[in-house]
């Protein structure tokens, strides 16, 4: 007789979900358990290894799908090894280029401080709040003039039936309300852009960075944001319906009143987001994590089960 752990003893061990193990089932991750005489699934030895790998190479920031393609080369293969450090190089370089992003927008926030103590400081009267921001913002204009080049020089292309702008730095542009539908901005750097209403239906963003970015209103229906960075982006009201956000991360960002219907987040990273009355019917969220974001109000097929690492839709387990 087959002997082995229930599901609810495997996931208490390993300190996942039950609906965790079978979505690792769906994947492919884990074989299909035998079942002992009442029906319920029993875990040997070599399952409970098999998901011991799975949860430690999450621990180096792998995605599920790349801990697939490791397991598929085979758990005692050198191939898998090297495969899986070439992995943990890309997603070192990826937080490089975060932390950059971020030292950008800390250096851009850090001049307007360091404007806003002096002119504070100025003569024995205090001036009003709006004269005070408006000497800021003149002091700033000429990093601005920059970000208004780069903005007139898309929009001319665009016009001229240009849409390949992958791999482009676009750092601060000012699009917001123009029309850029069917472009590919892959890998594109778009920090701390204003996309407000813009028109990005069908575009590509795979592995864009947009952290910072102002997307209120946008229509993305059917954008492709794969593996995107909009860590602190602001897509209140946006439009992404049928879009693809697979492996995203949108820790603290904002989606409050978004239409996400028919989007795909599995695997994406939505720590401390804000979805409060997002419409979320038909969105697959396996696999994302959403631990400590705001579901306030979202709009929703079935209640939204959240645990310590993934999110899902609660299954009956038998």
């Amino acid at each position: 007789m087959t002997t082995g752990l229930l599901i609810g003893q495997l996931a208490s061990k390993f300190g996942v979900s039950p609906q965790a193990i079978r979505y690792y089932e769906q994947l492919g991750l884990l074989k299909q358990p035998e079942r002992n005489r009442s029906g319920y699934r029993l875990y040997t030895t070599a399952a409970q290894n098999r998901l011991q790998i799975i949860r430690s190479a999450q621990n180096f920031g792998l995605s599920l799908h790349e801990i697939k393609e490791l397991l598929d080369l085979g758990e005692h293969s050198k191939d898998a090894q090297q495969r899986m450090q070439q992995m943990v190089a890309h997603h070192v370089e990826e937080i490089d280029q975060q932390l950059a992003e971020l030292n950008h927008s800390r250096q851009q926030l850090g001049r307007r401080f360091e404007q806003l103590q002096q002119l504070s400081t100025v003569g024995p009267q205090s001036q009003s709040l709006l004269k005070l921001l408006q000497t800021i913002e003149e002091h700033s204009h000429a990093d601005l003039e920059g970000d208004e080049d780069i903005s007139r020089s898309i929009l001319a292309k665009y016009a001229a039936g240009e849409r390949h702008f992958a791999g482009m730095k676009l750092i601060g542009a000012k699009l917001s309300g123009t029309l850029l539908s069917h472009s590919n901005f892959n890998r594109a750097e778009l920090m701390l852009a204003s996309l407000n209403e813009t028109a990005l239906e069908q575009c590509t963003f795979r592995e864009a960075y947009l952290s910072g970015a102002d997307m209120i209103g946008a229509y993305l229906k059917q954008a492709d944001l794969s593996h995107a960075v909009l860590i602190g982006t602001d897509l209140s009201e946006a439009t992404l319906t049928d879009a693809s956000l697979i492996g995203s991360n949108l820790g603290g960002a904002c989606l409050c009143e978004a239409d996400l219907r028919g989007a795909n987040l599995s695997e994406a990273i939505l720590m401390g987001a804000n979805l409060q009355g997002a419409d979320l019917r038909g969105v697959n969220l396996f696999g994302s994590n959403l631990i400590d974001a705001n579901l306030d109000d979202v709009i929703v097929d079935e209640p939204i089960v959240v645990d310590t690492s993934t999110v899902s839709y609660p299954q009956p387990v038998p």
